[in-house]
């Protein structure tokens, strides 16, 4: 499968296997092993490498593990996975992580996948869930570029397609070879099909007018959305509005109501609706801070050094001074209990509540993407972070998957052997 690696970039492979390992915690099935190591190993990493301790005890890492849903059993084989990669040291006083970043964690995701050489299907099933985190795409448009990229034959390809539905990899819509996969938290269900349709039937000038949006929103995130209706005109605008393509956000201070838009994308791309409140705010924030930057006068505090703002204001927890723009911009996510405003003989003070919203936020602002950190909820406290949200969101148990026919014929021809 050497042919295949580096296809999608790292962090994209990286997000997409903590996403489908958490799918196949709730499955039972014991199909996509390499998935599920990488996903599994890569949190497990994220939840030592986040502790103050140099050395975590072997009783702390049962526990850390635990909360992720890693049973006891399964954690030597994950710490062999990391101690192979060098990442992580083991002796009898605890574990200890080796210079190990989370702003690196899903590239660390994607090389252990790597390492253990997957099948094809694997590969598949990731590609399959990026191409419809793009557009919905169909089934019979997608099938013999997927057969033929990852060599799988046609039973492996019905079984990618079966098995990707009932784990939850994809979301979809339709029957047989017209069936549609998007992702659900891009495309809504009842819009999937009218999605296609608008994206597909898109003229070259159209199409043209796109890229050169989607490039400005991937290096800034957050751009007005006059700016954004500019590029698009009013027709194009009004299509892609309507099946969600762009999402807006609005910052109303004493100049009246600015509309900001963001991809939905940069945000939800690897975590379920569920977390729809925190990726809401997180929008809010950067709508506000990108109003500051690019609207707000001088005099009431335009924000000039947003890279060094942000910092502060996510290491630190706060920035003051007297600008009116504190006060002003940020009453929504006040409200929301996102942020803290108070005053003081200091000036103004703006306290971050909400950390992870923050960091969500400054990646999209100065770097246009934050789907790395908005991968990385669903690592933490599996209970807290995902499980529960998820949960309420399918309303469903653990899911009895159809066993592959590949691999169940693979099964037979090792046991039938003496």
């Amino acid at each position: 499968m050497s042919g295949n690696k580096g296809k999608l970039p790292k962090g994209v492979v990286g997000g997409w296997l903590l996403h489908h390992d958490q799918k196949l915690l709730n499955s039972k099935t014991v199909e996509f092993e390499n998935i599920a190591t990488a996903g599994r190993s890569a949190r497990l990493l994220s939840a030592i490498s986040k502790e103050e301790q140099w050395t975590v005890d072997n009783e702390r890492v049962v526990e850390l593990g635990r909360q992720l849903g890693i049973r006891k059993h399964e954690l030597p084989g994950l710490l062999d996975v990391l101690m192979s990669e060098g990442l992580v040291q083991t002796d009898s006083d605890g574990v200890s992580v080796l210079g190990v970043t989370q702003a690196r964690l899903l590239d660390h995701a994607a090389g252990i996948f790597d390492a253990h050489e997957p099948e094809g299907i694997e590969y598949a099933a990731i590609d399959l869930a990026e191409r419809g985190s793009t557009s919905p795409v169909r089934r019979a448009d997608v099938s013999e570029e997927i057969s033929d990229t990852y060599k799988l034959s046609k039973t492996e390809l019905q079984d990618l397609f079966v098995q990707s539905e009932h784990i939850g990899f994809v979301d979809y819509e339709g029957k047989g070879e017209d069936r549609l996969y998007f992702n659900g938290s891009l495309f809504k269900r009842e819009h999937a099909g009218k999605a296609k349709k608008i994206l597909d039937s898109l003229s070259d000038v159209e199409k043209q007018n796109l890229l050169e949006a989607d490039d400005r929103l991937g290096k800034s995130g957050c751009l007005p959305a006059a700016a954004v209706k500019k590029i698009l005109g009013d027709v194009l605008w009004s299509k892609l509005h309507q099946i969600g393509y762009f999402e807006v956000s609005i910052v109303a201070n004493e100049y009246g109501s600015t509309e900001f838009v963001t991809k939905p994308e940069a945000l939800t791309k690897f975590v379920p609706s569920g977390l729809a409140d925190m990726l809401d705010d997180a929008k809010a924030l950067s709508s506000s801070l990108t109003f500051g930057i690019l609207a707000s006068p001088a005099s009431r505090g335009q924000i000039k050094a947003p890279d060094v703002l942000m910092d502060r204001f996510i290491n630190r927890g706060y920035v003051e001074g007297w600008a009116n723009a504190i006060k002003r911009d940020y009453t929504a996510l006040e409200r929301k209990g996102v942020v803290q405003v108070s005053s003081s003989s200091n000036g103004h003070r703006l306290t971050l509540l909400k950390p992870e919203v923050g960091k969500m936020a400054r990646e999209l602002v100065l770097r246009g993407d934050a789907a790395k950190i908005a991968a990385e909820l669903v690592i933490g406290n599996r209970q807290t972070d995902f499980a529960g949200p998820e949960t309420a969101r399918t309303e469903e148990r653990r899911k009895d998957i159809p066993e592959a026919k590949a691999a169940a014929a693979r099964s037979l021809n090792i046991l039938r052997k003496r």
